[in-house]
Parts: structure tokens; sequence; C-alpha cells
């Protein structure tokens, strides 16, 4: 393709099945008190199926559980297990998008491990997601950065200089769909189907029509 796009894919039930992150974190919560609650608040969390007033509670009560627990346990624990996790048809997607000379990267509110890890993997050209902040090698429980994914998308079309129409953002959401083109695959709230119009929000049913979808958008 000639025009220069940019795809940014979600992280959770968009590169890596949900309930990767709830049993990543509850292997290393450290929390004795609040573990269980914290456990069933950030698979909660992940599936959809909390309330949105109370996601922030849940994403500090994973932060808390994580005090403590030495960084490089957590990488080298995600570096041998996401392989096993990645959503069927996402490692084809992207190969195929860049082979179109299409850049790919992943934008997530997950801190930092899954994220960057399946950047690598998956050889993206960008990964912007929370950090947790450690010191001496250990969590503190503290976040050291915190954006959600509209700032995240603004931050990386001002590094990349692009316009927001030649953005898409593919999620089980539709955050931003006031900001750049939405493809909403997997959702995780039959809400996000309402905004669907065919126009600025679409679907897909699974990744072997993400390419063609955007080829028919950018057609010249």
């Amino acid at each position: 393709m000639v025009q220069e796009i940019l795809v940014l894919f979600d992280y959770d039930g968009i590169i890596a099945k949900r309930d990767y992150t709830s049993k990543c974190y509850e292997k290393f919560n450290t929390s004795r008190l609040l573990r269980k609650i914290t456990n069933l608040a950030v698979k909660a969390y992940t599936e959809g199926k909390l309330p949105p007033f109370l996601e922030p509670i849940a994403y500090l009560l994973l932060l808390y559980g994580l005090r403590g627990v030495r960084a490089d346990e957590i990488e080298n624990y995600v570096k041998r297990t996401t392989q096993f996790y990645l959503i069927p048809g996402v490692e084809d997607a992207i190969k195929k998008l860049k082979e179109r000379e299409i850049k790919v990267g992943i934008v997530s509110e997950n801190i930092q491990f899954q994220p960057r890890v399946a950047a690598g993997l998956l050889g993206v050209d960008v990964v912007c997601s929370n950090e947790i902040e450690s010191k001496e090698g250990k969590l503190t429980g503290k976040i050291s950065r915190f954006s959600r994914k509209k700032k995240m998308i603004e931050e990386i079309a001002e590094k990349f200089s692009l316009g927001y129409e030649k953005i898409i953002y593919v999620g089980d959401d539709a955050d931003p769909y006031c900001l750049v083109k939405c493809v909403v695959f997997n959702p995780k709230r039959k809400s996000y189907l309402k905004r669907v119009d065919n126009k600025n929000c679409f679907l897909i049913k699974n990744y072997s029509q993400l390419l063609p979808l955007i080829e028919k958008l950018y057609e010249s």
C-alpha cells in the first residue's frame, strides 16, 4: 500500500486471551488479606464484567498485590508463556499488515510486562502501556505512568507525524471511536456494538477480515 497507515491493537482480548492477565497477576499476588477479592476483581475487569466505575478500584488492587515482587520474575514468566495465550490469527494478521508496509503497534492500559513482551514477539513498530514503578528491582505497587488509550494514540500520532485519519484502532472496545477509526473484534461489552456504523466504527468476526477491510478503507 502506498499510503502510510498505522494499525494499533489493544492487548487484552485482542493480542492475548483475556484470562491471561488475571492468571498472570494471580500467580504473583502477594496480598494475603485482599488476595481473593483482588483476583476476582482483575478477572472481572479484563472480561468486561465489572461496572466501569469500579474498574479503577480493580486496577489499584492489582498494583497493591504486586508490591515487593521482582520485576524480572514477572518479565521472565511472561516471556515463557505469552505464545500460549495469543489470540488465534493475530500473528498472521500482523505479519500480513507488515508485508503491506503498514505500521503496527500495541496500545494498552495494562501495565508494561505483557504488552512489551508481545510487542517484541510480534515485531510491532511501537508499544505504549501503563507502567508500575520499581526500586532496586522490586515493584513498589505505585504507578509511574498512567494514560488512557486516547491519550496514548495522541502521543503516537505525534511521534509518527500522522493524522488521525491514517490510524486504525483494533480493540474489544470502541473507546477511541471519536478520535480514530475503530475496528471492534471480540467485544467485551455488547454496548460497544451500538457504535458500529460502518463509517468510523466497524466489526470483524475473525482476523482474516482485517486486512481486506483496511484495503477497502484506503483504496486509492
